[in-house]
């Protein structure tokens, strides 16, 4: 439903997208996460026709976003990063103008607008101008906007951002019954990694412009190093030496009765440290996986791209 393939970008001397590629099957959820500036927003951009590429193709809904970007913006439904708003107009006749324009008629463009805007919460101050509104009911009109046509496809930039707690878990709620009743197929960028780790099939880390690590969650997870604790009755200088001497053991320190490392193979490495351990003579009290967060790994991808001679670097 959504493709990239080597998408290239330049601003300037300024490389934004240096192969940017991934594809999203129908009825999914894709993440893009990555630090500002690392090529989210232009993809993203590219995606809806907003920009053309230098370099590489994109595909929206089996459609060439260069060739027909006509037919590409009549399937999307997109929240950019800034979302631009009329301020002069009232909220129900902001929603109705663009209703109107997506060909929605009569009684269907107000049923659609109506339980939009209920949803969000946002009914009441319908006839309320924008300029009056808070940054939150802002985003919030402006989800509804990107909603109001049904569209296939969804770019959503930072949707949740300016939300409240409970309207945040209403738009995820919503994002996820599109994808259950419409098979709508959502890109998501954002820096909330908890709510990518919640609603993503799959994601890419972006960095420089390009993907260095995509995967399901879990894949992503199983790429950090994870956290062991150890409790022995004693901990003594040998075995201490015992556990840094073997093959996949990193990052190791001792702390009151305790040794912590980390492994990025705990499957295999664990058990091998535990039956040296014992050969040793240590009486091995028990051991803690610490709990792998989505964080962890987008942090270890991150510091391993920048350490990664390969990893394009902007010219400037």
């Amino acid at each position: 439903m959504i493709e990239a393939h080597g998408l290239i970008k330049r601003f300037g001397e300024k490389r934004a997208l240096n192969g940017m590629t991934f594809s999203v099957p129908e009825g999914r959820i894709y993440g893009l996460l990555g630090p500002n500036g690392a090529g989210k927003t232009t993809t993203m951009r590219i995606l809806a026709c907003l920009l053309n590429p230098d370099g590489g193709s994109a595909w929206v809904a089996g459609v060439d976003a260069a060739r027909n970007p006509e037919k590409v913006r009549s399937t999307i439904g997109i929240l950019t990063e800034v979302p631009g708003l009329y301020d002069r107009l009232k909220a129900g006749e902001y929603l109705d103008f663009f209703a109107q324009m997506y060909g929605l008629q009569g009684s269907q463009r107000r049923a659609r607008i109506e339980g939009l805007m209920r949803l969000l919460d946002i009914w009441d101050a319908r006839n309320e101008r924008l300029r009056s509104f808070s940054k939150g009911m802002k985003q919030k009109v402006a989800i509804a906007r990107a909603l109001i046509h049904r569209p296939q496809v969804l770019l959503f930039d930072e949707p949740t951002a300016a939300l409240d707690p409970e309207a945040a878990k209403t738009v995820r709620d919503h994002i996820v019954d599109l994808i259950r009743t419409e098979r709508c197929t959502v890109l998501l960028c954002t820096h909330n990694l908890a709510e990518a780790e919640q609603l993503c099939w799959r994601i890419s880390i972006v960095q420089q412009g390009r993907s260095i690590a995509e995967g399901t969650p879990i894949e992503l997870k199983a790429m950090a190093a994870q956290a062991v604790r150890l409790s022995l009755r004693a901990v003594l200088p040998n075995y201490v030496a015992v556990v840094h001497a073997t093959p996949g053991v990193e990052a190791l320190a001792t702390e009151n009765g305790t040794i912590t490392y980390r492994t990025t193979d705990a499957a295999s490495v664990n058990p091998r440290v535990v039956r040296q351990l014992v050969e040793a003579g240590a009486d091995v009290l028990s051991l803690q996986l610490e709990a792998m967060g989505l964080e962890d790994a987008y942090l270890h991808v991150m510091r391993k791209g920048e350490s990664d001679p390969n990893t394009p670097r902007d010219p400037t």
